[in-house]
This record gives C-alpha cells, structure tokens and sequence, in this order.
C-alpha cells in the first residue's frame, strides 16, 4: 500500500510518459510490467529492480521530474517472450503494456494499454511449457458440503471438473489434484482458511495463488460465462461450486489473454468412480510417470511406453496412465484399436512418419485463437495439417472398426489449409 501512496504522490510532478506508466501500473500492482517504448518493452521502479535481477540485465535509470530518477531496465521487442518464459518460470505475473496506435499518427503521448497477461498457468506459446505435458490452472471452490475442482490447459483448449465432497476431503483434493500438477491456482477463500491446501499446492507444484478474486466466484458471473463458453451444458455440472469453479476459469482466462474464451474442446465433467483411484503415495511408489529416485520421466512406466511420434500424443498418453480407466467398454475399444494397428505392421509404419513431420497444432491453434501467433506459426499449422488427408487414406483401409472409426470423424481441414496457402509466403518473416 505504501508503494501506491507513493506512486500516486509522483503522479503530480512526474513527466507524461512517467505518469502514464504509473497509471497503467496502479491497476497491474501484482504484476512485473513490461512497457513499450519504440523497439524496447522497459520495466521501471521496483520491477525493474526484480528484472534485472532475475534476468541478469544492466539497471539503468531514467529521468521522471523534478529531478528525479526511476530505476529503468529493458529487453528487445522481438526478444520478449524469451524473457517473459523465464519470469513466469521463476513464479512472477507479467503484464504486457503495448503501443495502441502508430506513433507517426499520435497527436502527442502515445496510447499504450496492457494487450495481454501472463502468468504460469495462461502461457500459450509451446517453446515456454514441456511438450510432453500439459500445463492446467486450477480453479477451487469451497462449499458448505464439499469442493468443486476446475482445471483448464488453455494451451491445448482442455478443461476438466469434478466435485469432492464425504470424509476426508483434504485427501481426496489433494489427491485430485495431483493428477493435473497444476502451475496456478485460484482459490474462492483466503489461503488463510485453508493453510494446508496452500502449503500443498506451493510446495508440492510450486504453484502461485491467487485467492483475492472474489468477484471471479460470483455465482451469477460464473454461470454466464459457462453458458457462453460451453452453450447448452451448463447442466453437466450437477452442483452449484461446480458451476462457479468452471465460470471463474473462464473469466480468469478472458481477464489474463483480453479476449473471449474460444479455443475449448468440450467441457469435461466426471465423478467418482469413473477412473481408478490412486492416492499420491500410490501414484508415487508405481512410478507412473518419475522414478521415485530422481523424480524423472526416465524408469518410469511412461518412459517405457511412451514411444508417440507427436507431442499431442505424448499428452494424451499421460493422461491416460494417470487416469486409468475402470469401465470395461472404452477399455476394450482401445484394446481393438491396438490390436488394429499391430495388425497393419506397414501402415502404421508409414502413418507415424507422418506424424513425426506433425507439429503440435493443439499449442499452435491456441497461440493463432489468442492472437500471439506469427506467421511462422500459421505456417508449421498449414504443414502439419498437409499430412491429414493421406493419414486419414490410410486409416480408412483399416478392417477394423475402432480405426476406422477415427478415420472417419477426422476433419482433414483442406479450407483451412487453402486459406493459409493463399494469405502467406511459405518463408514468412518473424515480425510483420
């Protein structure tokens, strides 16, 4: 508080530029700003302290009035995400402040505003996030009988809920919540009323909390938000908190990326019994996905398996070892389509080197839906997506059903790729 006293006193005597920032700053307080000025993003004040400190940039300083001077440093234009990656990796918010009109066409200070947000559990770009995992935000709500957990990859446009209620329910969340990893969080009670929830999520993930967003809890918010995003299935959610759990996902993510919520798959609500329960220790002691002595993927039941041509398939994969099936039907289907594919020995051989020329669109299609995609991106979308209709031939010759069934509902996404044919260069430049 005391640093927005001291800012608001500056606001009186310091330059139009400088007081311009601090505006911008006033609102963003939790966040490490990064602020436009020609080629350079600059940060200022305290954050510039932090940044050069956890970027191992010079400290400069830059006059603000009366003769004063702000401790400045900053980072190429182009260069940005590189740095923001690493900020948010060591746990910061980042708010990203841009140029909103062309400064030869600007009628004295150029208009600047905060274009987008990034913190650990909204990072898009796939060069900044492990390709073989995926990377959730938690959202929390506490009831009077039981919690609503929420966990969205805006990444891949993934979301998933389920509700905890009975004995035990710190177990049974924490639990839960293991199987996600999740890098944030946001919480509808202070993390003072659940100390032991918190301590978990930051010393176990090393996720930062949010729990000061009341607003994002209101029921009446929430439940628009759900209606909008996912229209017509706002009755999967069975409980109220589960309603408010996935409503306040999606309003954090329209706050954090400064648009819609768009890029989702389906909502994904599930319940007890539909997988089996493993608790930590249990996940733990199998090794599913790290070996209990160096807590990596090599050793694991993952790394023997895990022979994906795709990072979209390593996800997937994941998952499935994490959350294994109960129900004997989409057991057996899967089972078929295995037994397919060892079948079609030389088919499948030619199926995964075109996969292996596949990059990952899911990541790819996020950053192009929110809007911080080059046209290099558009591009490797456009290859990748070439490799469709001849994946999708061959799987239409398999006998059995399961494949072909795959085969069958996959889009092979011609428009799309004709569009991009046509609007770009196949060797963009980086910036345009």
């Amino acid at each position: 508080m005391a640093e927005v006293v001291e800012r608001r006193c500056e606001l009186e005597t310091t330059t139009p530029m400088m007081k311009q920032y601090l505006e911008v700053k006033e609102e963003y307080d939790e966040y490490i700003l990064l602020y436009r000025l020609g080629d350079f993003y600059e940060c200022f004040y305290e954050d510039a302290i932090i940044a050069s400190r956890e970027l191992e940039l010079t400290l400069t300083g830059r006059d603000c009035g009366s003769g004063k001077r702000a401790a400045m440093c900053g980072v190429p234009f182009h260069k940005a995400d590189v740095y923001v990656g690493r900020l948010v990796e060591k746990g910061y918010k980042v708010a990203i402040c841009e140029q909103t009109e062309d400064p030869k066409a600007a009628q004295g200070l150029v208009k600047r505003e905060v274009v987008r947000v990034v913190t650990p559990g909204t990072i898009t770009d796939g060069m900044l996030l492990n390709e073989g995992k995926n990377n959730f935000l938690l959202s929390v709500c506490f009831g009077k009988s039981g919690a609503a957990l929420g966990f969205a990859d805006i990444s891949t446009g993934e979301i998933f809920a389920t509700y905890v209620g009975g004995e035990n329910q710190l177990t049974k969340i924490q639990n839960e919540i293991a199987i996600y990893n999740p890098s944030e969080a946001i919480i509808n009670i202070p993390t003072s009323e659940c100390p032991e929830l918190a301590s978990f999520l930051k010393d176990r993930f090393g996720a930062i909390i949010t729990d000061s967003r009341k607003r994002l809890f209101e029921y009446e918010l929430a439940r628009e938000n759900v209606k909008r995003v996912f229209p017509g299935e706002v009755d999967k959610l069975s409980e109220i908190e589960m309603v408010i759990a996935v409503g306040a996902l999606g309003q954090y993510i329209k706050e954090t990326q400064k648009s819609e919520v768009t890029f989702v798959k389906e909502l994904n609500v599930y319940s007890k019994g539909e997988f089996l329960e493993l608790d930590i220790n249990t996940r733990r002691n199998l090794e599913l996905t790290e070996s209990m002595r160096n807590k990596e993927k090599r050793g694991s039941l993952l790394w023997v398996l895990d022979k994906t041509e795709t990072a979209m398939g390593a996800r997937l994969l994941r998952s499935w070892i994490l959350k294994p099936l109960i129900n004997p039907v989409p057991i057996l289907k899967r089972q078929n389509a295995v037994s397919d594919f060892i079948k079609e020995g030389s088919a499948r051989r030619e199926i995964r080197e075109f996969l292996s020329a596949t990059l990952d669109l899911e990541r790819l299609t996020a950053k192009a839906v929110y809007g911080t995609a080059n046209a290099k991106d558009l591009v490797a979308i456009k290859q990748s997506i070439e490799n469709l209709p001849e994946i999708k031939s061959m799987l239409l010759k398999f006998s059995g059903s399961s494949v072909r069934e795959i085969a069958e509902n996959l889009d092979v996404l011609d428009d799309v790729s004709s569009l991009l044919s046509e609007a770009i260069v196949p060797e963009p430049p980086f910036t345009i």
